[in-house]
C-alpha cells in the first residue's frame, strides 16, 4: 500500500470505501469437494435448485472461511480506525461483516445471506424478509448432518406459495431491496456531509458490475469535491477518467493483496 494513501487517509476528514467482486468469494473450490458437488449435483435435479444452491454456499462459507479475506478487510478496519468513514460493498459473501468494520457504517445493496425472502409476490401476512438466524442455523446443522443426502434437509419454505425461500440476495428471483434500504439511506445522508470536505475515496476491485453503484457515482462525487482525493485498485480496470486525472491515481493490484501488503 502507498505511503501516499496512508497519509491521505491520515489528513482527511472523510473517507468512502467501495468494495468490488473481486474481492468476492468465488465458491469455485466447491466443485472440487466431493461432498459439496454430490449435493449440488441432486440440488440440480429439484425444482428449487438455484436457492438450495444458495444454502450450500452459506455452508461452505461457514465450513472454509477465506481467512484471507477477512484479515484483509481488518487492515481495511485498522486504516479507518478514529475515521469518518463508509464503506459500499457488491459482495454477498458477508465476510465484510466477520471483520471488524462498523456494521453501521456497511451498506451492501446486493445483499447476502443475513435474510431469507420468497422469490414471488405472495400476498400473505407474512413479513418480507426474515431475518432469523436460527431458521439459517437449523439449516446449517441438518446439512451437516444429512451424509451427503439432500433429501434429508428440510428447507425454510414460504407460508403462502410452499417454495423453498431464497437468501435476499441480488441474483434471487424478485430480489427485496428491504434488506439494504435503511442502511442505504444513511450511506446517502452520510454522502451529502462530504461536500466540501476533504475526501479521501478509496475504491476496491469495483469494475463494472453494477457499475451505477460504486463506480460511477464514486467517479462523480471526486470530481463534485474540490477537496476529493481518488484511488481506483482494480487487477484489470484499474484506469482513471481523463477528467479525474489531476486527483485519481490508478492502482494496477489484487485489492485484497493491496490491503494485506
Amino acid at each position: 500500500m502507498t505511503k501516499e494513501l496512508l497519509a491521505e487517509i491520515a489528513d482527511a476528514q472523510m473517507v468512502l470505501v467501495g468494495i468490488g467482486k473481486e474481492m468476492e468469494e468465488t465458491y469455485k473450490e466447491m466443485e472440487n469437494d466431493s461432498f459439496y458437488s454430490s449435493l449440488m449435483a441432486q440440488a440440480e435435479k429439484e425444482e428449487d435448485a438455484a436457492a438450495i444452491l444458495q444454502y450450500l454456499q452459506c455452508y461452505y462459507r461457514e465450513k472454509n472461511p477465506d481467512s484471507g479475506k477477512i484479515d484483509a478487510y481488518n487492515r481495511l478496519a485498522d486504516l479507518l480506525e478514529g475515521k469518518n468513514y463508509f464503506v459500499v460493498s457488491l459482495c454477498t459473501d458477508d465476510y465484510i461483516y466477520s471483520s471488524k468494520l462498523d456494521a453501521g457504517r456497511i451498506v451492501t445493496p446486493c445483499g447476502g445471506f443475513r435474510a431469507l425472502q420468497c422469490h414471488s409476490e405472495c400476498s400473505t401476512d407474512q413479513e418480507p424478509l426474515v431475518w432469523d438466524k436460527q431458521v439459517t442455523a437449523q439449516v446449517m446443522e441438518e446439512i451437516r448432518q444429512c451424509e451427503g443426502q439432500l433429501s434429508k434437509v428440510d428447507f425454510p419454505v414460504c407460508a403462502e406459495c410452499c417454495s423453498i425461500m431464497y437468501f435476499n440476495r441480488i441474483d434471487t428471483p424478485g430480489y427485496k431491496e428491504e434488506g439494504y434500504l435503511p442502511q442505504w439511506e444513511k450511506y446517502t445522508k452520510w454522502l451529502q456531509g462530504t461536500l466540501n470536505r476533504k475526501l479521501c475515496i478509496l475504491e476496491l476491485g469495483a469494475g463494472m458490475e453494477y457499475p451505477t453503484v460504486i463506480r460511477f457515482p464514486f467517479e462523480k462525487v471526486a470530481y463534485f469535491n474540490q477537496k476529493a482525493r481518488f484511488y481506483r485498485v482494480h487487477s484489470r480496470l484499474y484506469q482513471m477518467t481523463a477528467e479525474l486525472k489531476e486527483k485519481g491515481i490508478s492502482i494496477q493490484a489484487n485489492p485484497e493483496e493491496f490491503l494485506k501488503n
